[in-house]
């Protein structure tokens, strides 16, 4: 039984990783999205792979769509590195105006982000985890759509390492 049930794995993930590879097609999504995605493809000419690299979903709070292009979620010949080396990574972001015309607002240098819902609804918080110069652990930027432009609402420091603790009794 428990052969049947590795076999039954195996043949999931393989289809989840094919799945999760395959890339959008650009002639789905704004030009302005098409256009970084079709760049970080131009980028790899083999091996090039997209796992969930679009997000979309209203970044105003208006319902129309904005997308967030994440370049750690690509690789290319199986090598995230070429896209987000071993650090942070420019993380794009594309909302949709009034108008229907989708604009690029920018990125943020960050390992990653997460959505949250704002308080009292309206625009989600984005919080990105950052590195920052002065916190050696990096720190979590959150921004907002302002209705013009993404503000930045806070950046907390992320807990450093303590500067008495059990450690520095093996220092000395």
């Amino acid at each position: 039984m428990l052969r049947i049930l590795s076999v039954s794995c195996m043949l999931f993930l393989v289809g989840t990783n094919a799945m999760a590879a395959t890339a959008p097609d650009p002639a789905n999504l704004p030009k302005p999205v098409a256009d970084w995605l079709t760049q970080a493809r131009d980028d790899c000419p083999a091996g090039f792979q997209v796992q969930d690299a679009i997000q979309t979903l209203s970044l105003t709070g208006d319902g129309r769509p904005g997308f967030i292009a994440n370049p750690h979620r690509l690789s290319c010949a199986g090598e995230p590195h070429l896209y987000g080396g071993d650090g942070p990574a420019s993380i794009e972001l594309f909302v949709t105006l009034p108008s229907g015309e989708v604009v690029h607002t920018g990125g943020v240098l960050a390992l990653g982000y997460q959505i949250q819902d704002a308080p009292g609804g309206g625009a989600p918080v984005i919080a990105f985890l950052t590195h920052n110069s002065d916190a050696a652990t990096g720190s979590i930027d959150d921004y907002r759509w302002d209705g013009r432009n993404f503000a930045l609402l806070n950046k907390q420091s992320m807990a450093e390492p303590p500067v008495g603790g059990p450690d520095s009794e093996y220092a000395r």
